[in-house]
């Protein structure tokens, strides 16, 4: 369409040289817009989400009323500031500098330009309270509250250039347009929207969501001439809609149709009782599954979904994980579960984990001005399926999605975005897996997150090992309509007394029948934390008997040091650990180019199909949770016990002939490092190996009691049976009346912990609600934060390197993006500080950042003392 200086252009394309090559009417995008909103009203779980919010069912006038506030969404775009942007330089004397459009418009009101759509909003204002808010979130649609700020402002940009463009005339069209495409809404009667602040908050994230697909110029190509967008708009808006994966009700229809089976979803001939238990109709919104490590937990959270999906009660499903390995892990079973369901024509199945995105096998580059690439080429059709895929801020618009929490908190956040975020998670079925791996910030974040998918009629499934009785409790009472007693404080006796494996909700705790695999455990304590060689020797040993050794770590310098020790006595190389050949060990500081085929190589040589023959592993938390492995014989460091647990049960995962075990390891043993002495009072002084609390607070298991609880308990049961004392196990270990004993009993200095790691919990819980975004309030009462860094997880935050390098990695993938965790950055580091004094060999490759020096090998990142 030719550019006018008369029209009002709503986006602009420009080639190269900057020239505009492209031009899209304002009214055209704003009609675009308000079609994507309707059609999102009409999608199953969306519309269910909105009437649970509003308190009301909502009909087709409400509908009209809620279209013509999403119209109006880019009413700022018509000041002459903000129209000056078609020229990019040399702006034209008459016209005002360049400005922007959602400040502009809320001061378009202290303007005479208003009375150009005065009759508009005095109908608007007929419709309730609410309208005026809703409006706000409307304009608010770039992700963050709009607040109407007293600032000097060019008052020029909302009046006419002489000549040329008159904001006036185009606010009128508007104005005119959008009573001729919404005439129901102006009709009078009809209940005035709903105030409730939960229903503003939902509004505003669908409104972003229908912008963002209404200013894809893929769905919404820019109008040509003579075209009337009201009639072909909305035509536009379903299809878009239909290719995401939004409006599910056609895999709905199919799935119903084929009324799957356990058997045939998952491979697997029985399923077992906590899986069956998991299409009960019975159960509420909120649903918490303990079960043992490798119980099949996964299974059962898909099979739940199966059932709510069949029965309308969710569009989608994200399954949120505490690592990004762990959601690698699960991304492959549930991506062929979902195959399995849907053989022809699947919902879209992502990996939402940001620079390791996939969907449905095919991986994605990044490329300049947000384009991507494709690692199949697919035909268009199918590339505009993964639309969800091609953004992180996009991924839970995904009919299928597995990623990491942070993804689903970022919803519940202050930051740019999270309403989009939360509306488009309330079409979800909420799977949280290794819900007690969340600190106490998180937890926090969590809750509110729950509380608002509840509010808006969500379905969650909260999967845990075993969770301490005071968590359990707190989630259950988020549930909407909370029918059961929720005490504050269980005792250690009542907590110790609920069954296991168990599943909970609003209304009671049932007992599950355990998965038979019942295991027995013995656990020996060796005071042998601090000798690498000593205990090098402990895994050539069982090596040297035909055993597959796993050798937790709690901290990477620990494990480089384990496995440096190993090295120089093994007999054998060919029993160590490899990626590609190269002995190696399992952390989180390698590249990201490297991490997916260290997980992959972890599975070969210790997964269920694992080769026969001695071999040892090395590594620290990454090998814990989520992995498929299956070991013969543990050596771990002291850790608490819930997180023992975890450690454990990649041992004997799998049931196999005694022949493939040796004989020695016929059962079950772990082998726990302690400090000399067993003793951890000089802890308390300084932490070790990841036991303790740093000098300025924080460490890897800083809470000593809990430690000190566990390491009584291996005393006290030196064999047990899991899961049978999985309940009694985690309670004795970390419920608060234990840990009051220990303090008590163990004098002042650990008193003096616990009261240190109170105040520090506290202190978490309490940034957690500061940052937390309150959907309690009205939209746009609170106002987002500019000068505080807000993000999932506290504390620092990593940085990320980039390279181009012309060699491999030490195993020979191409080293690009290198993550450095916050702990090992210099002080005082500038933002923007790059890599310098690089020097890459074909095994090794060091740098420095700033003033300290790194260097990435074979053993991953370590940053090498100073000089």
């Amino acid at each position: 369409m030719v550019m006018t200086p008369y029209g009002a252009f709503g986006k602009l394309e420009r080639d190269n040289l900057g020239a505009v090559v492209g031009w899209h009417p304002l009214v055209d995008h704003m009609i675009d817009v308000a079609a994507c909103f309707e059609c999102l009203s009409t999608c199953h779980s969306i519309r269910r989400a909105m009437e649970k919010a509003a308190g009301r069912k909502l009909d087709e006038r409400d509908i009209a009323r809620l279209s013509v506030l999403v119209f109006l969404h880019d009413l700022g775009k018509a000041n002459s500031g903000f129209q000056a942007k078609r020229y990019l330089r040399d702006i034209p004397k008459g016209w005002p500098l360049h400005a922007g459009h959602s400040n502009e418009a809320i001061k378009l009101f202290e303007t005479d330009a208003q009375h150009a759509i005065a009759s508009l909003t005095e109908q608007i204002c007929t419709w309730g309270n609410a309208s005026d808010p809703l409006l706000i979130a409307s304009i608010s649609h770039h992700g963050r509250p709009i607040k109407d700020n007293p600032s000097d402002w060019n008052k020029n940009i909302w009046k006419q250039v002489a000549g040329a463009y008159d904001p006036a005339i185009v606010l009128k069209d508007i104005g005119e347009r959008v009573v001729a495409l919404y005439p129901q809404a102006f009709e009078s009667g009809g209940k005035l929207l709903s105030d409730a602040p939960a229903f503003g908050h939902l509004f505003a994230g669908l409104v972003q969501l229908s912008d963002w697909l209404g200013s894809d110029t893929d769905f919404f190509p820019y109008s040509k001439d003579g075209e009337d967008r009201a009639a072909t708009a909305m035509k536009k808006a379903r299809d878009a809609i239909a290719v995401i994966g939004l409006d599910a009700d056609d895999w709905r229809d199919r799935l119903n149709a084929r009324a799957p089976n356990f058997k045939d979803t998952f491979d697997i001939a029985e399923p077992r009782p906590i899986q069956t238990a998991m299409s009960d109709d019975n159960f509420g919104p909120l649903v918490i599954l303990e079960s043992e490590t490798g119980s099949g937990k996964t299974e059962a959270a898909l099979w739940r979904f199966v059932h709510l999906f069949r029965a309308g009660a969710v569009d989608s499903l994200y399954f949120a994980l505490p690592t990004r390995v762990a959601a690698t892990q699960v991304y492959d079973r549930v991506q062929s579960a979902i195959k399995n369901l849907w053989p022809e024509n699947p919902p879209l199945t992502i990996r939402a984990l940001p620079g390791y995105v996939n969907a449905d096998g095919a991986d994605v580059k990044y490329l300049p001005d947000f384009e991507v690439l494709w690692s199949d080429n697919p035909e268009d059709a199918k590339a505009h399926q993964r639309w969800a895929a091609e953004s992180a801020k996009r991924f839970l618009a995904a009919p299928i999605a597995v990623g990491t929490i942070d993804q689903a908190l970022l919803g519940a956040l202050q930051v740019r975005h999270a309403h989009m975020r939360h509306a488009m998670l309330a079409r979800s079925f909420l799977v949280v897996d290794e819900v007690h791996a969340s600190d106490p910030y998180m937890t926090v974040l969590l809750e509110h997150l729950l509380k608002a998918h509840l509010n808006n009629g969500g379905q969650a499934l909260l999967l845990s090992a075993t969770l301490g009785s005071s968590a359990r409790n707190r989630y259950l009472a988020l549930a909407p309509g909370v029918r059961r007693p929720q005490e504050k404080s269980m005792t250690l006796e009542a907590a110790c007394a609920v069954p296991y494996p168990a599943i909970s909700d609003q209304i009671k705790t049932r007992a599950v029948a355990a998965t038979g695999n019942t295991k027995k455990v013995t656990w020996t304590a060796h005071d042998i934390i601090d000798s690498p060689d000593k205990i090098a020797s402990m895994a050539i040993a069982a090596a040297k008997l035909g055993a597959k050794v796993l050798v937790i770590r709690n901290t990477v310098p620990s494990a480089i040091d384990t496995l440096t020790a190993i090295e120089k006595s093994i007999p054998d190389q060919a029993w160590l650990f490899t990626v590609n050949g190269i002995p190696t060990l399992h952390h989180s500081r390698f590249s990201r180019q490297d991490r997916p085929v260290m997980d992959k190589a972890i599975g070969a040589q210790l997964g269920k199909n694992r080769p026969a023959g001695p071999c040892i592993v090395v590594g620290t938390q990454t090998l814990e949770q989520s992995l498929d492995i299956d070991a013969d014989v543990l050596i771990t460091d002291l850790c608490p016990m819930d997180v023992l647990l975890q450690r454990v049960g990649r041992l004997h995962r799998h049931s196999r002939p005694d022949t493939e075990r040796p004989e020695k390891f016929q059962s079950t043993q772990a082998w726990v490092l302690m400090p000399k002495g067993h003793d951890l009072e000089p802890l308390l002084a300084k932490s070790k190996h990841g036991l303790g609390m740093f000098h300025n607070g924080g460490g890897v298991y800083a809470d000593l009691r809990v430690l000190e609880a566990t390491r009584a308990l291996l005393v006290e049961k030196p064999s047990v049976l899991i899961p049978d004392d999985n309940r009694y196990l985690v309670e004795a270990a970390t419920h608060p009346d234990k840990l009051d004993c220990i303090q008590v009993a163990k004098g002042e200095a650990w008193q003096k912990l616990g009261q240190k790691i109170e105040g520090d919990t506290g202190a978490q819980k309490t940034i957690g609600r500061l940052h937390a975004l309150d959907f309690e309030q009205a939209f746009g009462e609170q106002e987002f934060p500019n000068d505080v860094q807000i993000a999932t997880r506290l504390g620092a935050q990593d940085r990320i390197l980039h390279f181009d390098l012309e060699l491999p990695s030490p195993f020979g993938q191409p080293l690009k993006v290198l993550p450095i965790r916050y702990h090992l950055l210099p002080h005082n580091l500038a933002h923007d500080a790059e890599p310098s004094d690089i020097i890459q060999t074909g095994t090794s490759l060091t740098f420095r950042l700033g003033e300290a020096k790194f260097r990435y090998t074979r053993l991953g990142l370590e940053r090498l003392k100073d000089d």
